[in-house]
């Protein structure tokens, strides 16, 4: 299987990185999906003689990729543009990552 770098992968450690990227996309790590559907383009876009297990794994990483899109990049905007006005301000206050004391977690500080 050629993925989309030109790199030729032998068909078993292709169908296996289709669905290790698809599995671990449910880890909250939709960038994987993405990566799969990147990698594996010429699978996703049906090119002749592909291999259909590697096109099924990454058109469900295509479809995981832009539902978890659609739910965390509105979520996101609105955090940022308008989260203390829209949010209780105990629930932004914990939710805002430069408050984080990080000595309580054993981290430096800068």
């Amino acid at each position: 299987i050629e993925s989309v770098d030109g790199e030729v992968l032998p068909l078993e450690k292709a169908r296996k990185l289709a669905r290790r990227f698809f599995y671990w996309g449910f880890a909250f790590l939709p960038w994987l999906w993405f990566t799969s559907v990147w990698l594996f383009w010429y699978e996703f876009r049906g090119r002749p003689g592909c291999d259909p297990e590697i096109r099924k794994f990454t058109r469900w990483s295509a479809i995981g990729f832009v539902v978890a899109s659609l739910i965390f990049l509105p979520w996101f905007f609105l955090y940022i543009t308008a989260g203390a006005q829209v949010l209780d301000p105990h629930v932004y206050e914990v939710l805002d990552a430069t408050r984080l004391n990080v000595n309580k977690l054993g981290l430096p500080s800068s």
